[in-house]
């Protein structure tokens, strides 16, 4: 294999190369990164000549720090933007931070020209931040769905490893972008060399946009009761507006004593106390992702009172949210 094909630099003469971009901004995942490349990486080299070349794009062209602290050289600022078929925006924490009229803009010309966007991990709230999701569905990493559903309250928004609606492409980050990247893989050159691919890269199995990602907690109870998950669901679709144990034992089709044992047995807690874990977490990442007022995270994580919320607050975490908004900032 040649030095071209190896590297993915796209060779100027080469008109079938799928050439894909990658914006990094600050404190982006770098595991993202990597993962994607080396999907792309692996298929050229399976595939026996460069099909996939990608360039990586910064703000100005200068190195990006990622979230690990390592700086990662970028090909080009987005001013040079070049020919592309597919750009993704690759973040990581408080990507509401990187979202600049520069970076905004300059998506939406790539929207303008049908070029294919896609989002790595929390890249979706840039992307849902330059208005260009519309009404396509979108997957964003677990611990900021709260967030981006806060903000973006018109959004198709889905718990899944990844989401391809039309020429939207995101994923939750993580190994889901191994998947998402061989799914693109499997839909040029077939399903056979995407999975030779993933078993290069001692991915078990190449994953499908219906999985869901993971809760090792939630797992485990769904395994050992049906109704136990199913009212945590419920709990979770319910925040703003908590139901009562009433609804909750009639929307999971068993009496309200059961529904009580169900819990004792298998999470040593009541039903509503459980619940109250569930917004109480819910109301954290809102602190930590969003601007909101304490108030306004309270009432979104169905809380009446703001000393009411302060107060469950800090016997579930040790202190008050006035000091997890200070940590945020």
């Amino acid at each position: 294999m040649d030095l071209i094909a190896e590297t993915g630099t796209p060779g100027a003469s080469d008109q079938t190369v799928t050439k894909i971009g990658f914006l990094l901004v600050p404190n982006f995942s770098p595991m993202c990164l990597f993962n994607a490349l080396d999907v792309l990486r692996t298929a050229n080299r399976f595939l026996g000549r460069l099909y996939f070349g990608w360039r990586v794009y910064s703000t100005d062209g200068d190195a990006v720090i990622s979230a690990s602290g390592v700086s990662i050289a970028a090909d080009s600022p987005i001013s040079a933007d070049g020919e592309l078929d597919m750009l993704f925006v690759c973040a990581g924490f408080h990507p509401e931070r990187h979202c600049t009229n520069a970076i905004l803009s300059w998506l939406r010309g790539l929207k303008r020209r049908s070029i294919k966007l896609g989002a790595i991990t929390t890249g979706t709230h840039i992307l849902a931040q330059a208005g260009i999701i519309g009404d396509r569905h979108c997957t964003i990493h677990s611990e900021n769905l709260a967030s981006l559903r806060e903000n973006f309250i018109d959004l198709n928004i889905t718990d899944g490893l990844f989401e391809i609606d039309r020429d939207l492409y995101t994923c939750s980050g993580g190994t889901s972008t191994i998947d998402l990247f061989c799914h693109l893989i499997a839909v040029d050159h077939g399903s056979e060399i995407a999975a030779s691919v993933a078993n290069q890269l001692q991915h078990d199995r190449v994953r499908t946009s219906k999985d869901h990602q993971s809760n090792s907690k939630k797992l485990g109870l769904r395994i050992r009761s049906r109704k136990v998950a199913q009212a945590i669901d419920i709990m979770e679709q319910n925040i703003e507006q908590p139901l009562s144990p009433a609804d909750m034992s009639h929307q999971v089709k068993i009496t309200q004593r059961q529904l009580q044992r169900l819990f004792m047995t298998y999470t040593k807690r009541s039903p509503m106390s459980y619940y109250q874990d569930i917004r109480l977490n819910h109301s954290r990442q809102l602190l930590l992702q969003t601007s909101l007022t304490i108030i306004e995270v309270a009432m979104a994580s169905g809380f009446v009172s703001h000393s009411h919320f302060s107060k469950c607050y800090r016997t579930a975490f040790g202190y008050p949210p006035s000091q997890e908004r200070k940590t945020a900032m």
